[in-house]
């Protein structure tokens, strides 16, 4: 059971190209290529607001972090232990944590209902933005509105 996620394109790319720029991936994320993958935090979801390991569960939580430096090593942002959970109004969203200083963000607006397959077992969010809240985690760079990839919650197992 995991979240998989490719973040954005050109953020990667950015930090790929930057003179001293570094992705520091946790060892808790997977994943292949620019495809990465958080796993499931049982003990954590079981202790969100209606959270579990089901299809019909409003609240999944996921452990790792990636930390994004870019010009010279200059600090871009964190993607830290996911939480992904309905909101009112049929959106979803998705919070991080910065670990250091242990606050948690709704960074990421998930657009609608997830879109399931014949199992239910995998939920996809195609539209994912950037909050309010979470474009001061970018230093200005991702406005609130700015799409990133699609989320997938697997629930099938890894």
């Amino acid at each position: 059971m995991h979240l998989d996620w490719e973040i954005k394109p050109s953020l990667l790319m950015y930090v790929a190209g930057a003179p001293g720029g570094r992705l520091v991936v946790g060892p808790e994320v997977g994943g292949e290529g620019a495809s990465f993958r958080f796993g499931l935090d049982v003990d954590r979801s079981s202790g969100l607001d209606g959270g579990g390991t089901t299809p019909d569960a409003r609240a999944f939580a996921f452990t790792g972090s990636i930390a994004f430096f870019g010009h010279f090593g200059s600090f871009v942002g964190e993607i830290g232990d996911p939480e992904v959970r309905a909101v009112d109004g049929g959106d979803w969203s998705m919070s991080i944590l910065d670990r250091e200083s242990g606050v948690r963000t709704d960074a990421f607006r998930l657009v609608g209902a997830p879109a399931q397959d014949a199992g239910g077992r995998r939920l996809r969010w195609p539209r994912v933005e950037v909050s309010a809240p979470g474009a001061s985690l970018w230093g200005g760079n991702y406005p609130a509105g700015t799409p990133f990839e699609p989320v997938v919650v697997d629930l099938g197992g890894d």
